[in-house]
This record gives C-alpha cells, sequence and structure tokens, in this order.
C-alpha cells in the first residue's frame, strides 16, 4: 500500500488500461463514492503454490513484519497465501517463518504503553465527557475523542509517566463515521521540547507508524488536516523492552 490509504474508491473509474490506475488502487479516492478498503494480496514463497525448489526462498519473520506494516499498518487487509504442498501439509520452512512472525508482533506490538495512560487534548467537542480524550486510550473502540464541528487541527498528548524507549505509534479512527484525517505529526517530549518523529498522511481504520527509536514521557499527535472534525478511538505506543503480555 501508498503512505495514503484512503478505504474509498469510486467504482467506475477502475477499468483496464486506465492510466494511473495502480496508483489510484495504492492510495484509494479521497472523495470516493464507495466504501471499498483497500486489500494486500501476497505471498511467502515467490510463487502462488508449493515447489520444492522454492524451499529455501519462504519470506522471512523479518519481511512479513515489513509487509504487515505496509499493508495492515496502512488500513488495508493482508491476504497472506501459504501453499500446501503435495501431502497438503504446510512445509515447515514456511511453518517456522509464520511462527517467527508472531514472536516478532508480541515483541515489537504486544506492550502497549498507553494503556489507561493520561491524554490532555487541545479541544473536546462541546466539552462533553462522552468525547474527552481520555477515549483514545480507555480501550474501548466504541468510545472516541471529537472536537467541535470546524476545528480540523487538533493535538492530543500521552502522558507515560516515566521514560520509555519506543518505536512504534498505533492509531485508529472511528470507522462508523467515516474516515477524516489527511495528514498528522507525531512528536516526542524530549529535553523540555517536542521532538518531531514523523510527518503522515491518513489513518483510517488502522495506522502504524514505525519511528526512530527514541525515549521519551509524552508523545503529541497533531491532526493537521482533516476532511470534518477527527474522531480518534485509540492510540497505542510500543517500547523496545520486549516486555509483553
Amino acid at each position: 500500500m501508498g503512505k495514503t490509504n484512503w478505504n474509498n474508491i469510486t467504482p467506475d473509474t477502475l477499468y483496464a488500461g486506465k492510466s494511473g490506475i495502480n496508483s489510484l488502487l495504492n492510495t484509494g479516492s479521497e472523495n470516493g463514492t464507495r466504501w471499498i478498503p483497500a486489500e494486500t494480496d501476497v505471498s511467502i514463497r515467490p510463487g502462488w503454490f508449493y515447489h520444492a525448489r522454492e524451499d529455501a526462498k519462504v519470506k522471512t519473520p523479518e519481511k512479513l513484519f515489513e509487509i504487515y506494516l505496509s499493508s495492515v499498518g496502512r488500513g488495508s487487509t493482508l491476504l497472506l497465501n501459504i501453499p500446501p504442498d503435495r501431502s497438503g501439509r504446510l512445509h515447515e520452512n514456511d511453518v517456522a517463518s509464520l511462527r517467527g512472525f508472531k514472536e516478532l508482533l508480541n515483541e515489537r506490538l504486544g506492550n502497549n504503553l498507553a494503556k489507561k495512560s493520561e491524554v490532555a487534548a487541545s479541544n473536546t467537542r462541546g466539552r462533553n465527557p462522552r468525547f474527552a480524550a481520555s477515549a483514545i486510550t480507555d480501550g474501548n473502540n466504541d468510545t472516541y475523542w471529537a472536537t467541535d464541528d470546524g476545528v480540523t487541527n487538533a493535538s492530543f498528548e500521552i502522558a507515560l509517566n516515566q521514560q520509555k524507549l519506543v518505536q512504534y505509534i498505533l492509531l485508529q479512527e472511528y470507522i462508523p463515521l467515516g474516515q477524516r484525517v489527511k495528514s498528522f505529526t507525531i512528536e516526542a517530549w524530549q529535553g523540555g521540547d517536542w521532538k518531531l518523529l514523523a510527518e503522515e498522511t491518513t489513518i483510517g481504520y488502522k495506522r502504524i507508524v514505525k519511528v526512530s527509536p527514541t525515549t521519551t514521557s509524552k508523545i503529541r499527535i497533531n491532526i493537521t488536516a482533516s476532511k470534518a472534525c477527527p474522531l480518534i478511538s485509540n492510540a497505542e505506543i510500543f517500547d523496545l523492552n520486549n516486555n509483553y503480555y
């Protein structure tokens, strides 16, 4: 997937031979008329079917993790093909790679430092507790932080309470009310000031951003552009100490 991924698209704009169709499929369309989430199809092997000559060419756990970040981590679904051999079983190399991939997911995305953390926002819709920033870290996908109508630039800070070494930040919009965020930045509190870690575009159902390993006690997300008031249902921050549970 491209870094920008709108889950909307206009079906009648898709046809064989259309100029720019690959780019359109990789990014979606901000003002598309239908909700059609992207799908990333990839095989764990060079091809879609089992061949003994490819037993040494199975994608590594690290490669599978990279694919996960660039698909699921950009709001796409992931269809990972794992072909059985002639006996109907999965080859041991494929299984070993999948187990290694699961270990990487646990190690890198298994310990959410932001769970139940305090959150402060620059704006809250009607100052109503229903839309408070605390919804971002409450672990409930049915709650969300929202801003007032017309407020499409806003920010929220997540306190970690102590210095932590972080590398991955996960964000989710409240999708039942549509995809809204067009761009955002991530900052870390260091040396008494905010340090820019990333500048990104869409969020959608799920966005996982990999940043340079950074030691910090606070993370700030700045929504810099949105189609309407942003609705954020979840944010997670992950450390590099392999302390997962």
